[in-house]
């Protein structure tokens, strides 16, 4: 383990596990930039504290190697030699690279991974006095463009100085789906994992009757503006503009961009959630939906096997034809 892969993880060990009702855990932390939660079912405090445990180490062990906030990480190694060098890379990267390249297909590009030189342009955390530039966009745009990346086995080279990957929309999502498979090699039979909103269950919560999953109001986030209940074996994510954006001459400005107009994504759609068998899937296919937009987000939904979905678009909801609203139940809290 590398040394900033054990910082992380000796605080990630810092978040106290608390007892929730008759056999169930529960334990609150921070981890990839969000805030975070494991609930399960255990016959102990040991057995708890062992799952824990192995979370907690593939977890740090993951955004110490994947993060792009970090400067020694191995995401860091490869937009660091771009134009310069090929990047040898662990099996995990390249799993996700996988992953990236899979992605982009099935969404005809709305998906690319290589959008950080925009990202970093349209920076929503920091203040805007001036949009940036026709130039600057077309300048950021020159460096982005997946299929120019190229690949070998364990290895990846960006052709251009100035190319950076960000794994967004699909390495919470990958981490959501490890851990839940360490849950269940541990023999833990109710699980949710939550990393962020991105969320998987198995089994079923102390109440039973499913797990309840409260959907942001992008209007109004302290609110809600429907519920869902999952089956266990079932992941959901959301894509949205309205948390995580700036805010220019009265218009807002979201940090989900398209690659191919190098804008932020301004198409009326504020908000995407998607149920699918894997978060991983969810969360591309969440983000893909922002990217498209309105109706043809939903056909594309509709499409894909196994997937539901609904998405805030022009101030109506709309869903595909498989998504079912349910009512939270009483004393349900978002917060």
């Amino acid at each position: 383990m590398t040394p900033t892969a054990q910082k992380l993880l000796q605080k990630l060990e810092s978040s106290p596990l608390v007892a929730v009702g008759e056999g169930f855990w529960e334990v609150e932390f921070r981890a990839l930039g969000s805030n975070c939660e494991l609930f399960f079912a255990s016959a102990d405090q040991p057995s708890a504290m062992r799952f824990c445990h192995a979370a907690f180490d593939w977890l740090a062990r993951f955004e110490a190697q994947c993060s792009r906030f970090l400067e020694d990480s191995e995401l860091s190694k490869i937009n660091a030699n771009a134009g310069i060098r090929w990047t040898d890379i662990d099996t995990l990267t390249d799993t996700l690279l996988d992953l990236c390249d899979h992605y982009h297909f099935v969404t005809k590009g709305a998906f690319d991974a290589t959008s950080l030189p925009l990202s970093e342009l349209w920076d929503w955390k920091q203040a805007h006095e001036s949009l940036p530039s026709a130039e600057e966009i077309a300048a950021a745009r020159s460096h982005t463009g997946w299929k120019r990346v190229q690949r070998a086995p364990r290895r990846i080279f960006l052709p251009e100085v100035g190319m950076k990957l960000d794994f967004g929309g699909v390495g919470k999502e990958l981490a959501v789906d490890c851990l839940m498979q360490i849950a269940l090699g541990q023999g833990l039979q109710h699980v949710m994992i939550d990393l962020g909103g991105d969320i998987a269950v198995h089994g079923e919560p102390p109440e039973g009757g499913g797990w309840y999953i409260g959907l942001e109001d992008p209007e109004h986030t302290d609110q809600t503006y429907c519920g869902l209940r999952l089956r266990g074996g079932a992941a959901v994510a959301t894509s949205g503009d309205y948390r995580r954006c700036f805010e220019h001459e009265g218009r807002t400005y979201g940090h989900i961009l398209d690659c191919r107009t190098g804008w932020p994504v301004s198409n009326g759609t504020r908000a995407v959630s998607v149920i699918a068998p894997r978060c991983t899937l969810a969360g591309m296919l969440a983000t893909s939906a922002m990217v498209i937009g309105g109706s043809e987000a939903i056909t594309m939904l509709e499409r894909s096997p196994g997937v539901q979905g609904c998405l805030w678009y022009k101030t109506q909801l709309h869903e595909t034809r498989g998504f079912r609203r349910n009512v939270l139940p009483a004393g349900w809290d978002i917060n």
